[in-house]
């Protein structure tokens, strides 16, 4: 047990520094969109209300984090981040908190060999490079033709930020003379192009051989590109082109997610200096179309800094009160031309298009953004707004039409996969939501009843999530119905799983500790949640097992989980799952739901016939492609 706690603090600590190495393998109404759409900005740009009432629970000084790895890189961790969870749970900070070993030399210093450039080559251009040498490194016309044309073909899978048919116009004319193209529209053709790359490599369809450079060369020279025709003078293409050089470089295992954080902040300054956070209506000589455009490029921009810098346990980057570009509409690309003098009326929010997925996600991200600032707030809020922003959160979901809404993927077989994705993230971002709104009542005032909904909601809301994970993990998996989409659903955020199952290990463990004659539920409502959440937990234990050797999140996650799991084992379970079930866990491989806990049943009951360093070890030395197939 010792040795095991000290390789998860010795986890914990190495992706903190960006250690450890990260292998991707192939995440109501309908009605008039025009009203929806001003729905949908009044949900953004609506203030909160001032109210009074019981404060929120107060952060202690233990619970802001300063986490120093091993190389001395220090790091904030929110106190909402699934990390600062982890060591809420008693269970497992109890055992971390045995005398520190000092740290293997291994685990101290860089590896030099895994080293990748950072955002410093984005103001440093090599003093020979020219454009003839980034021309160089293009595939064939025939190459880029194939990959251009997969690119927009594949049209609801990436950013609808650049139109197609102007895009095929510069393309045409960039072929009758490379040479004099500017270097940033240069930026913006490699850019799509290792995209177009990266996507067909997750998705396995393979390339003849030699007919394309590595993916790595494709996104080298898009930066070298950005750098010759020198981004931050606010030129054109040099938004787009930044974006999805950030979007492709999300793709590569081996960018620690600080580096990619802080090419945000430039792609955020640069859409400042540019005016995106202002609607082109109120700026002079924006044509329509570029209007439009820009306004899907902003709602792009606010999403991903949303989810980025909370991923990274950060504020976001862009404040809402500073901004005021509104939603773009709901339009084909087709029904955008360069010569039009005014934008047509949009299109029904049931009715798929390139931009409807953003569109829809923009009214609950924006209320995530509130409930994510509104618990990162150094001030005191009353308890009151707590509860207003669950309403809020819970009116925004409603709001997302029928086409985006959840429905179980087994029933979804006529569905795109990209459509099924689509739910899945709108409806991981409410749940998220709420987890992140009420997480801190779990282990706060227990006592008082007051803060009960706000308890309630979290765990339900996370048990949802984790009850998501299960559900696309089985969809996923041999003959299910995306396997052969499975790596689409691999891009769904470990973290956002991650909190689910922290929320739920520290709401078992209050449990575990609490009195159940003090809780406001009955007793038999009580035995019922905690043994719903030790069910989930060894459901999403066994998933991140599956997942620990190419994940270090997912290989933390397994072995906290485990911990909870073999503490509640050891706990006297007629407390909390009642006095018939002590040794129920055993029988519940009859379960169809939990085919798999015979397994889990024995690490439980004792067995310490694994290695989990070695274990670690043998996956980490393993395949790729082995991996993705045992996953």
């Amino acid at each position: 047990m010792k040795d095991r706690l000290n390789n998860l603090e010795r986890l914990v600590s190495s992706f903190l520094a960006g250690e450890a190495p990260v292998r991707t393998s192939p995440s109501t109404a309908g009605g008039n969109n025009s009203t929806d759409s001003e729905d949908i900005s009044t949900l953004i740009n609506t203030p909160w209300p001032e109210r009074h009432g019981h404060p929120v629970a107060p952060l202690s000084p233990e619970s802001l984090n300063l986490q120093e790895t091993g190389d001395g890189q220090v790091n904030y961790i929110d106190p909402s981040h699934w990390l600062s969870i982890l060591d809420d749970i008693k269970e497992v900070r109890e055992h971390l908190s045995v005398p520190k070993q000092p740290m293997a030399h291994s685990f101290m210093a860089l590896d030099t060999n895994r080293m990748t450039p950072d955002t410093v080559f984005l103001s440093t251009p090599s003093q020979s490079l020219s454009l003839g040498d980034a021309l160089s490194s293009l595939p064939t016309r025939p190459t880029c033709d194939r990959l251009i044309s997969w690119y927009f073909n594949a049209r609801f899978m990436v950013l609808g930020i650049v139109h197609p048919a102007k895009f095929q116009a510069e393309y045409t004319a960039f072929w009758e003379s490379p040479s004099t193209t500017s270097p940033l529209w240069v930026a913006l053709l490699f850019s799509i192009l290792s995209i177009a790359a990266c996507l067909r490599r997750v998705s396995n369809i393979t390339e003849p051989s030699g007919s394309l450079p590595p993916i790595s060369v494709l996104q080298q020279t898009t930066a070298q590109c950005l750098v010759l025709g020198r981004y931050t003078t606010a030129n054109a293409y040099a938004l787009e082109a930044f974006m999805l050089h950030l979007q492709s470089s999300m793709f590569s295992p081996d960018r620690p997610p600080a580096d990619l954080w802080f090419e945000m902040g430039t792609v955020i300054r640069l859409a400042f200096r540019m005016g995106y956070h202002r609607d082109p209506s109120k700026l002079a000589g924006i044509s329509t179309y570029d209007g439009e455009m820009r306004r899907r490029v902003w709602l792009n921009i606010v999403q991903v800094d949303a989810l980025m810098s909370y991923q990274n346990g950060y504020p976001s980057m862009i404040s809402s009160e500073y901004c005021d570009t509104n939603v773009p509409r709901n339009l084909e690309d087709s029904d955008l031309r360069m010569d039009m003098t005014a934008l047509p009326p949009s299109r029904p929010l049931n009715e798929q298009t390139p931009v409807l997925y953003v569109i829809v996600k923009a009214g609950v991200m924006a209320v995530f953004k509130k409930i994510v600032a509104h618990t990162q707030s150094v001030s005191v809020k009353p308890y009151t707004q707590t509860l207003l922003l669950d309403n809020e959160m819970n009116q925004a979901y409603s709001a997302v039409p029928d086409l985006l809404r959840r429905r179980d993927i087994k029933q979804s077989f006529l569905d795109h996969p990209v459509l099924i994705w689509q739910r899945c993230t709108i409806e991981i971002l409410y749940l998220k939501g709420l987890i992140i709104l009420h997480r801190r009542y779990i282990n706060y005032d227990q006592q008082s009843p007051d803060f009960e909904p706000s308890r309630s909601a979290c765990v339900q809301a996370a048990l949802e999530m984790l009850a998501r994970q299960a559900e696309v993990h089985e969809a996923c998996a041999p003959g299910g119905r995306l396997y052969e989409d499975r790596w689409m659903f691999a891009a769904l955020s470990v973290h956002d799983f991650l909190l689910a199952a922290m929320v739920v290990s520290l709401d078992l463990s209050v449990r575990m500790r609490s009195n159940n004659q003090q809780r406001a539920s009955s007793e038999i409502e009580h035995q019922q949640l905690a043994l719903k959440e030790f069910r989930a937990l060894m459901i999403s234990q066994r998933i991140w097992a599956a997942s620990s050797a190419v994940s270090p999140e997912a290989n933390v996650a397994a072995l906290a989980l485990d911990l909870m799991i073999e503490k509640v084992a050891e706990t006297d379970t007629d407390l909390f799952l009642g006095p018939n079930t002590r040794h129920e866990h055993v029988g519940f491989a009859a379960d169809p739901e939990l085919y798999y806990a015979g397994a889990v049943s024995q690490m439980i009951d004792g067995s310490e016939t694994i290695d989990w360093s070695l274990l670690d070890q043998y996956f980490q030395n393993m395949d790729p492609l082995t991996l993705d197939a045992t996953s």
